[in-house]
């Protein structure tokens, strides 16, 4: 556990996360170029999507996080939404609003989008694996308590950088949840054990970029249905949020079934990912991939 404190001197970001997404974005990139290049495709034009596809990116972490998680705070002050450097981030919002980036901007260029996404698919699902690791590592989107010997206790304070010294300033969300639930004595230091949901999907994450191999390796000769791998990432990755949202302390109030609004319509999009998935190749758009 290593949650940052960063200090610029004119401000302090506590629990900053941002370090852990740069890594994870630049990992993310590398590997795809490299995928890219392999794929037969255009690099140039790759690379020119990137600035929309993170602007896209951004602005759905953004919209997915007020929207399910914190909607009074942007109702009471609007501007919130704009500084994305006091956090609030939603890797699921995040791939909702790339993903629709990029299929605008393959689209006017009158590019294969499905063909682009394929390629990038599994460096995409590494570089959210690596943001899992970095929420572990911030503390973000923790589990409930659990009593299985891999369960992790949170930190109360983050380490302040430079320094590298603990800051006793800002007790971490974790911390104020447990505690808040009466799992965690006031005077502890650390949490009780909770469920390391965030490297629970960072392994859900990795094995769905396998999956997305193997299926793009099937999709050689005249077998051109990239659209395939479009639903299989989307829509496993979907499940996987839907199923793991139920261990995840920091999920919202449920509304239906013992379900959130957030978990209804990542369950939604997953079934209605399975169909397309099946009708690929046999009408339309869905055949050419």
């Amino acid at each position: 556990m290593f949650p940052i404190d960063l200090n610029l001197g004119f401000k302090v970001f506590y629990y900053y996360e941002g370090f852990y997404f740069v890594i994870a974005i630049l990992v993310a990139y590398l590997l795809a170029v490299g995928r890219v290049r392999r794929a037969g495709l255009a690099v140039r034009l790759f690379e020119d999507a990137l600035a929309w596809v993170l602007l896209g990116a951004i602005v759905g972490a953004r919209v997915s996080h007020f929207v399910f998680w914190d909607l009074q705070s942007v109702l009471a002050d609007p501007m919130s939404f704009f500084r994305f450097w006091d956090g609030g981030l939603s890797i699921t919002g995040g791939l909702a609003g790339g993903v629709l980036a990029a299929f605008l901007f393959y689209r006017r260029r009158h590019a294969d989008f499905w063909a682009y996404f394929a390629a990038a698919s599994p460096a995409i699902l590494a570089g959210q694996a690596i943001g899992r690791v970095g929420c572990f590592l911030n503390g973000d989107a923790w589990g409930i308590p659990t009593a299985l010997p891999w369960g992790v206790s949170e930190p109360k304070f983050g380490t302040l950088v430079p320094g590298f010294v603990r800051d006793h300033l800002a007790p971490s969300q974790a911390w104020v949840w447990s505690v808040s639930h009466g799992f965690t004595d006031p005077s502890a230091t650390t949490t009780v054990p909770l469920h390391p949901t965030q490297l629970y999907e960072a392994v859900g994450d990795l094995l769905l970029a396998w999956l997305v191999i193997r299926l793009v390796r099937s999709l050689g000769g005249e077998d051109r249905s990239f659209a395939k791998v479009f639903w299989l990432h989307l829509g496993g990755y979907s499940f996987l949020r839907f199923a793991l949202e139920f261990l995840h302390g920091d999920r919202d109030v449920t509304v239906w079934a013992g379900m959130t609004a957030l978990q209804i319509g990542l369950v939604a999009f997953a079934a209605l990912s399975g169909v397309l998935y099946l009708r690929v190749g046999r009408r339309g758009t869905l055949a050419s991939g």
